[in-house]
Formats: C-alpha cells, structure tokens, sequence
C-alpha cells in the first residue's frame, strides 16, 4: 500500500461520513407516530424496537473488530452495511411488531454494531499523534448526522409515507456508507507520521504490550473498565430531557423539544470538546473530569425549576456524555495496545449498551414509584461517584500493568 500525506486524512474522512450515515438510529423515533397509528401498535411495543438496536449494536461489536482485523476493515463494513441498510429496507415493509423487531432491532442492530469497531478504532490507530481530536471528531459525525438528516426523513414521511422512506433511507445507506468504506485502509502495525516526535506520553502508548482479546478478558482492570464504563453511561439521562422540562419545570411539549435540541448540540459539543481535552489531559484526566461534570448536572437538576436554570443543567449532562465514547475509546488502546485495538474495543463497547439499558429503566422505575426524578438524578449523582472510585482503581491497576510489562 502506498501511503501518502493523504492516506490518513482519507481514512479520517470516510469514518466521519459512515458515523454520519449510520447515525440514523437518533431519529428512528420520527417513525413512531406514523408506524404506531397506521398498524395500531403501542410507543411503548414501538420504543421496544429501539432498545433491541441498540442491545444488538453493543452485543456483536466484537465480532465486528475481530472481522476487521482478520478481513480488513473495509469488508467488515461492506458485510456490516448488508445487514444495516437491508434492515432499513425491510423495516419499509414490516406490518407487524416482531417483524420490526427483526428487521430493524437485530438486522440494522447487529449490522450498525459491525460497522462501527471496524471503522473508529482503524481512524484512531491514523492517529497516534491526536487521538483525542480525532475521536471526538469522529464522534461528532453522529450528532451532525440527526441533525443533517432528521429533517429530510421528517420531509420524506409526510410526502411518501414512514415506510417508503425507510426503503429510500436504506438506499442511501447503502450509497453513502459504500463509498465511505472505499475510503478507509487498515493502518500498517506500527506506522507513524513522518516527522512526527512523540511526547513521552505518546510513546509510552506506542510501546504498550498487545493484549489479545482472551490476554485481555484475563486482567483484572478489564473487568474495573467494564463496570465503570456501564456505570458512566447508566448515569446519562439524556433520554428523559423532554418529561422533565414538561414535569419538572413545567414546559410545554414544544419548549421541551426545544430543550432536546439543545442537549443534542451540547453533546456534539461534548465530543468535539472532549477529543481536545483527552490530548491535554490525557485519558484518566479527562474521564474524572467527565464524570465530575456529570455528576454534578446531576445534583443541580434535582433544583432545575425554572427554565434557564434547566438548560445550564442539561448543557452539562450533554457534553459530558458526549465526551464518554470520545475518551473511553483511546483509553483501551492506550492500555491493552493497537494489535488488537478493533476487537477488544469492540468486547468493551458491549459496557455501553449495557449502560443504556440499565440507566433509563432506573430512572423510570424511581418516577413510577416516587412520582419523581429526584431519586433518579440522586442514583445518577451516586453511581458517577461511583464510577470515578473504579477509574481511581483501573488507573492503579493500568500502572502496575505497565511496571510488569
């Protein structure tokens, strides 16, 4: 392979366009109110759809980095796409709730899942020289990706109709993540930019031992990295925006999806923010100070009764989450080495959507039986505490790690 200059910022560039595209998930609730009233089914049967994606996302990332590293990345994300865009497609002709749950929760899940740890860590190992940058950047792809795309779908379903725009959406998944996969090439095992000197940090990373994926399972800061990373995102209710702004601080359903957007921005912030706050701080820095800052939107929220004071709340909640993938995911290379770097991040990324499982049903159930959020936004307050004390202990364990290396 002849790298150039270029090479690098062409991978960059197809990663960003795929983390666009296969972003559409965010605004798969703009299909509940057609889907739900044309077939009679329940939001709470449709939002099950949703739950299963993602579950599916996070489940098989492993097997979406174990594919990249043996067949290319590139492959990964032609297989991954398949199913992704053929998922979509279905869903344009599901008429019944376990048909959508196959179609879009497993088949679009598991090929999202696939695609996504074939592509971010192959961008990163580009990257040694920023990592944190380029990781938020990345990143950001997904947020500009709702925000590129909501209104499109939105113009499509009320001139065709819910279905014929999945079917529509699907080809240009297809189209768009196609091309971007034609641009990304696994990075040669210790390539690094000409000219470039790293810092002793940087250094100390590149000389980090290769971790297999059973190497890795067998120490115990994995499992510490594990349960912190379910922890960090359980403590992220992002998805609650709208019912508190309207029953909390009492807002109409119009300045709630207002507050939405706002958040939405705040987390693209997050991940732009982040990426350059990783490179300075470096990584267990910078995911103390995510977690300090969501840990204390947290506290602040359970007083949010007026509205400027709710949006300073949830500025704070979206831009620490939308730092969590943007540090966690140089950490793991920083730690178990870029051999292996698709397959393990990808083992790890299961912590997420076990997080955002766990995270909205705690919520709910401390407003089902209180009638509140304030226990749910005090359980947050607590687990981010929590998970500060695991990145404390992972950070002691890390280092010992290297001392034996």
């Amino acid at each position: 392979m002849n790298i150039t200059k270029a090479t690098r910022w062409r991978v960059f560039a197809g990663v960003w366009l795929q983390s666009l595209f296969t972003s559409a998930t965010a605004y798969f609730s703009l299909f509940c109110i057609p889907l739900t009233t044309k077939f009679g089914w329940s939001d709470s049967a449709f939002a099950l759809a949703y739950t299963i994606y993602m579950f599916t996302y996070c489940a098989v990332g492993f097997i979406g980095g174990s594919l990249a590293e043996k067949i290319s990345p590139r492959k990964t994300i032609y297989i991954g796409l398949c199913l992704f865009a053929g998922g979509w497609f279905l869903t344009g002709f599901a008429s019944s709730i376990p048909q959508l749950y196959v179609f879009y929760g497993l088949m679009a899940g598991a090929g999202g899942g696939m695609i996504y740890p074939a592509c971010l860590p192959t961008a990163l190992k580009w990257f040694p020289d920023r990592s944190g940058s380029i990781s938020g950047l990345v990143q950001a792809g997904a947020s500009c990706g709702p925000f590129i795309m909501s209104p499109i779908a939105q113009t499509l379903i009320d001139r065709v109709g819910a279905q014929m725009t999945c079917r529509i959406l699907a080809i240009v998944f297809l189209i768009g993540v196609g091309i971007a996969a034609a641009m990304i090439v696994p990075c040669p095992e210790g390539w690094t930019p000409e000219g470039w000197k790293p810092s002793a940090e940087q250094a100390k990373v590149l000389k980090t031992k290769d971790y297999s994926m059973g190497e890795m399972v067998k120490t115990p800061v994995f499992w510490v990295l594990l349960l912190m990373f379910i922890f960090a995102n359980a403590t992220m209710m992002v998805s609650f925006t709208s019912p508190i702004a309207q029953r909390q601080v009492g807002q109409t359903a119009m300045t709630a999806a207002f507050c939405v957007s706002i958040m939405t921005l705040a987390n693209m912030c997050g991940r732009i923010g982040f990426g350059f706050i990783y490179d300075i701080l470096k990584g267990w820095k910078s995911l103390i100070l995510l977690m300090v800052i969501n840990g204390a939107s947290m506290l602040m929220l359970t007083q949010a009764t007026t509205l400027p004071y709710f949006i300073v709340c949830i500025v704070l909640v979206g831009f620490s989450f939308g730092g969590l993938l943007v540090v966690f995911a140089p950490m793991v290379r920083m730690i178990f080495g870029s051999k292996f770097y698709n397959r393990n991040y990808g083992l790890i990324f299961i912590g997420y959507g076990i997080g955002a499982f766990v995270g909205p049903k705690i919520s709910a159930y401390f407003y089902d039986t209180t009638g509140q959020y304030t226990m749910g936004f005090i359980g947050s307050a607590v687990l981010a505490v929590a998970a500060i004390v695991l990145i404390v202990i992972a950070q002691k364990m890390a280092e010992k790690m290297e001392n034996a290396q």
